[in-house]
């Protein structure tokens, strides 16, 4: 069976007990409520306890302030002059840190004073911040960090903390400095995951969609070709339409033709025929026209004797007339005469 793996790194201890970077020894001078003090913890000192009053603040911000920690850090002060002890103008935390021996010794020193100036000693020589911070860092010290470094006035930030704040805190305290810069890492490549996911997503809908364009362009162009192909059969039919109009109208022509060369013998038949009726005809109609004649003689005749007879009435009309006339005018004159004379002897 195989062994299992260790999920955390085996920590490694010298033969006193202590790790590269425990601190061994904190030397306060004129720092908050201490005039002096010397502390050796011990080689495991996780925790600060104590009575109120006995200085637990003081020793926690002298570990805090002496490891590079400014005075935001601890949510007491926001000058570095407000740690000296009240009535001193100076003061100075001196913090030792086993090296990589037992022998190697770091000794590091941060003087302060009230007028917010800060001094750094690193092994009996004043260096800048920088060196010091360096130093801090390879040990992983971080005194920033909430899991690692927790002062008592930051208890109710440290409860704030979400649990992404938290593993993010823990990963930096556990003291590999791979570690965050893996979990960044990560979050970078799951949030390109998600983003990946994302257009993905957006080019599957956006596929999608262009499929179901690609179809309806498909139908489409199948419908164009369609067209395409009924235009071209209809251009076709268009030059086409001429010679069948020429063919139908050829046939129409050798039909009539055939009609007109029947009609034409038929013709010549009905003619030889109606030859052949027409004489009789003739005859006829030569007969009738020296009947006509003589008619026309014996008319002329009778004419001249109805002129004559007509005349003769018409003088024998004359005759009656004057004599009816004379006949009416002697009435005439017979009345007004008694007319006449009935108003004459009416007047008497």
């Amino acid at each position: 069976m195989t062994e299992r793996r260790s999920k955390r790194p085996k920590i490694t201890r010298g033969e006193d007990d202590y790790m590269p970077g425990n601190i061994t020894e904190i030397e306060l001078h004129n720092f908050m409520t201490f005039s002096k003090l010397t502390c050796k913890p011990g080689s495991r000192l996780n925790l600060v306890i104590g009575p109120n009053g006995a200085g637990k603040s003081s020793l926690v911000c002298a570990i805090a302030l002496g490891l590079g920690g400014e005075p935001q850090l601890l949510g007491r002060a926001s000058s570095i002059g407000a740690f000296v002890k009240r009535g001193e103008e100076s003061g100075y935390v001196k913090i030792s840190l086993r090296g990589e021996t037992k022998e190697d010794q770091l000794t590091i020193v941060r003087k302060i004073d009230t007028r917010n100036k800060s001094e750094w000693i690193f092994n009996g020589k004043a260096v800048p911040k920088k060196n010091v911070t360096d130093i801090i860092q390879r040990f992983n010290i971080q005194v920033n960090n909430l899991t690692q470094f927790l002062p008592q006035d930051r208890v109710c930030e440290f409860a704030k903390l979400t649990p992404v704040q938290l593993l993010e805190e823990t990963e930096k305290a556990v003291g590999d400095p791979r570690l965050p810069v893996q979990h960044v890492d990560l979050i970078s490549k799951s949030e390109e995951m998600k983003k990946s996911e994302r257009t993905v997503k957006s080019g599957r809908e956006t596929l999608d969609q262009l499929k179901e364009v690609n179809s309806q362009l498909e139908r489409d162009v199948e419908r164009l070709r369609q067209r395409e192909h009924l235009l071209a059969q209809a251009e076709s039919m268009k030059k086409k339409l001429p010679w069948l109009k020429y063919d139908a109208k050829k046939a129409e022509f050798l039909e009539a033709k055939g009609q007109e060369k029947d009609a034409k013998m038929k013709l010549d038949e009905a003619a030889e025929n109606l030859n052949e009726l027409m004489e009789p005809i003739e005859e006829k109609k030569q007969e009738k026209a020296e009947r006509d004649a003589k008619c026309k003689k014996l008319n002329g005749l009778l004419g001249e004797k109805a002129n004559k007879r007509m005349k003769l009435l018409d003088q024998d009309s004359r005759l009656v007339y004057c004599q009816s006339f004379t006949k009416i005018m002697i009435l005439i004159i017979s009345f007004s005469s008694i007319l006449f004379n009935f108003y004459f002897f009416s007047m008497i």
